[in-house]
This record gives structure tokens, sequence and C-alpha cells, in this order.
């Protein structure tokens, strides 16, 4: 594989995160996102286009979640859901290649586009599929199956937590990407965690003190089986939170 641009403040910044990125997966991830801002010019994936803006909001922020992914044993299934353009599942799949990704989105050409990053990139532990959690959420292949779930800009938190629970095994953790309002909305969403069961709960700052970044990831054990019903139709956690 040819060396693609790595900007070097985003060296200074893993140091800064205490994150060890080896060189090889540095590169891989810099082709990534050349391939993610290239088909962004024909297929929406991203309203980043700035490549020193992406690297810090698209891939930085993504492996903010690595620490999150330290209990994993080899092996370990995770989801993220509503993927879009692979994020921030495919920064953390080419960091862990000892975990195995399902990168979920309902949008075909998106997943097209990740099938074709798996490709380039060599990636043997990534999935992309195309369906809605709505819908696989119910399916036994996915239903309670995963280890952990990510997601990130898909909606607020009791919209998410009907996605992603009813696809984590109990003891599983689903870790979400927000911003500011991370805490209002995981007040608000108190009754919906409960009824989907949802245990322990946290916020955790994703960059140290001072640096330019509101974002937050949320936390949260699954403690108990979520109830049958969950998720319910598609389109209706969105419309009808819990």
């Amino acid at each position: 594989m040819p060396t693609h641009a790595i900007p070097d403040f985003i060296r200074a910044d893993l140091d800064t995160l205490e994150l060890s990125i080896a060189d090889d997966q540095l590169d891989s991830l810099a082709h990534y996102l050349e391939l993610l801002l290239e088909t962004n010019q024909r297929t929406n994936l991203t309203a980043v286009k700035d490549p020193d803006t992406a690297w810090r909001r698209l891939i930085l922020d993504s492996l903010t979640l690595l620490p999150g992914l330290e209990m994993l044993e080899a092996g370990a299934h995770i989801i993220d859901v509503g993927t879009g353009g692979g994020l921030p599942g495919m920064p953390l799949a080419i960091v862990r290649p000892d975990l195995s990704f399902t990168l979920l989105d309902a949008t075909g050409k998106k997943v097209a586009f990740l099938e074709s990053c798996v490709e380039a990139l060599g990636l043997k532990n990534v999935r992309p599929i195309q369906n809605r959690a709505e819908v696989i959420g119910h399916e036994p292949e996915h239903r309670q199956k995963y280890d952990l779930a990510t997601v990130r800009a898909v909606g607020k938190v009791a919209e998410i937590a009907e996605y992603c629970l009813p696809l984590i095994k109990e003891g599983g953790r689903m870790l979400s990407m927000k911003g500011s309002a991370a805490e209002a909305e995981l007040a608000d969403a108190g009754d919906a965690l409960a009824v989907l069961g949802a245990g322990d709960l946290a916020l955790i700052d994703a960059y140290p003190e001072g640096y330019d970044s509101e974002l937050v990831l949320i936390s949260i054990v699954k403690d108990r089986p979520t109830p049958q019903m969950y998720p319910r139709e598609p389109g209706t956690p969105r419309k009808t939170p819990l």
C-alpha cells in the first residue's frame, strides 16, 4: 500500500489522548479517509469536506472510543448502527483487527461504498450490511448477539437505545457519540432505558480538558433482556420515542 498523507497534528493529538496507533494502521486510516472524501464528491457520506477537519472530526473522534473497547476479548462482536460512511466503525476496525465489526446502514450506496473500502483495505474483520436496526433487532442472527454497539449522529438517546439495546447481549454495552446535549438527552431517556434493559450509565468526556471539542461518550450497560416487542416497527422509534 502506498503511503497516504497524514497531518503532523494527528500524531500529537494521539499522544494527547494516550492512544498508540501503529504506522501501518495510520496509513490505512489515511487511505480510508481519502476514499471517503473522494466518494463524498459523488455520494453524500459526510458534511465534512476539508481533509484536516475530517481527520479530527471523523477519524480522531472515532478513535476516542478505543478505551471503551479495551475490555473486549479477541473475537468479540461489535455492531456500528447507522454507520453511514463507516463512522466510527471503520477506523475502529482498522485499529482493532482482532475484533469483528458489523457495519449497519439502511442506504444501499453507503453500504456499497463500505464494501469497496473493505476490499481496497484488505479488511478481514468487517461486514457491511444493508438493513434497518428495527428489522434486524428481531432476527435471531442479530438479536442480543453483540458485545458492543456503537452509534454516532443517528438520533437522541431514547431513539438510539431502542435501535441498539435489542442487539446487545446481557452484560454488553452501547457506546454513543454525542455533543453538549448528552446529559439532558440521557435524563429524558430514563423511562426508555428502564424499559429496554439498560443498567449502569456513564458520561465520559472524549477529550482532555482544554481540548477544542464538546464530544461526549455515553456508555450504557445492558443488564437484562430487552422485551420482545422492541424495537418497534421501522420509523416508530424516531416518530414516537419511548
